[in-house]
């Protein structure tokens, strides 16, 4: 497994996400009720900061490749491994905490719409980054 072609493969299916969240979210927010234009903000706010991660992601994994003599040697592929490995089993770790959060402030939350809707739309977000981060980390 290359780990500069995974980390590529990484941000398409990202920014993939992105698009859907910004499409499906935009508009709702427009619309009168409170659960779903929390919902939605909270669509359209997690795309923008998943787009930004591929940003810095792409940066950081650009200069990595120039720092060292050959990416494509093998002690470099190895410790890219364990570094992408590493990173993503923390952000699955951090994504489960989102989700765990979204679903108490919606729960907590029965009779404020705007807290409910806004939880569920941190749960979903959480569970789609979770997912695609364990999933990539085992096979990384």
């Amino acid at each position: 497994m290359d780990p500069w072609q995974r980390q590529i493969a990484l941000a398409r299916v990202t920014v993939g996400w992105s698009v859907l969240s910004t499409a499906v979210g935009l508009p709702l927010v427009a619309r009168g009720d409170a659960w779903w234009r929390a919902f939605g903000r909270q669509q359209v706010g997690w795309a923008a900061v998943d787009a930004g991660v591929v940003v810095v992601a792409g940066a950081l994994r650009r200069r990595r490749m120039r720092r060292v003599d050959n990416p494509y040697a093998p002690a470099a592929l190895q410790h890219e491994r364990r570094v992408l490995r590493r990173v993503l089993a923390v952000n699955a770790a951090a994504d489960a905490l989102y989700v765990a959060g979204g679903v108490w402030l919606w729960r907590a939350n029965p009779e404020r719409p705007e807290r409910a809707g806004a939880g569920v739309g941190i749960a979903v977000q959480g569970a789609f980054l979770c997912v695609h981060d364990t999933f990539h980390a085992l096979r990384a």
